[in-house]
């Protein structure tokens, strides 16, 4: 497990059937609940009762059909080949759930969102998740956004439940932050 020989890389279409797996595969003892997302929580514009609704079948059937069709992007981790953490970041606009978020949409251009992690248990507190978010910034930067948004949060007493990453993270990379309601913190970084 050495970071320095791991590979951080957009997610591709030839991708799905690993981004699946992993997903599916992965140990949410700490979060029971994730375990039927595979990451489409925000790519779905329902209610919180709908969502509970929804199943891990079409949640995955949703998935594939979203980084096939290029709506889903992120990053993922790879080391000798297998996938051992995930970035969802994206273009705020294809997060359907945040359509009427006023605050996300105020700003002038394109904007990029970070909005889930999974690193694969092995690999968390090493690092990890700080190195997908600063490759998220240079990957939001080549595609020509003009900024960045993320908006991490601090649950002391459940930090593996965090997906979202913590304040210090984007702090590190020259985010700023320009809000804080009920313990998440919106964080801003220009890229042009």
């Amino acid at each position: 497990m050495l970071m320095d020989a791991l590979q951080i890389k957009p997610l591709s279409p030839e991708m799905a059937n690993m981004f699946i797996s992993y997903l599916g595969e992965m140990d949410y003892s700490h979060a029971e609940h994730w375990h039927f997302c595979y990451c489409q929580y925000y790519h779905v514009d329902c209610s919180s009762a709908e969502w509970r609704e929804r199943t891990a079948e079409q949640n995955k059937a949703q998935a594939e059909e979203n980084i096939k069709s290029g709506l889903m992007h992120g990053l993922v981790a790879l080391d000798g080949g297998q996938m051992v953490g995930w970035v969802n970041v994206n273009d705020v606009k294809n997060f359907a759930l945040l359509k009427d978020d006023e605050e996300l949409h105020q700003f002038p251009g394109r904007s990029a969102m970070v909005v889930c992690f999974v690193i694969h248990p092995e690999y968390r507190g090493k690092g990890l998740a700080g190195k997908m978010l600063a490759e998220a910034v240079e990957e939001s930067r080549r595609q020509g956004f003009d900024r960045i948004i993320g908006r991490p949060f601090l649950w002391s007493t459940h930090p593996e439940r965090q997906y979202h990453g913590v304040p210090k993270m984007y702090e590190d990379l020259g985010f700023k932050e320009v809000s804080e309601t009920n313990g998440v913190h919106t964080y801003v970084l220009e890229l042009k």
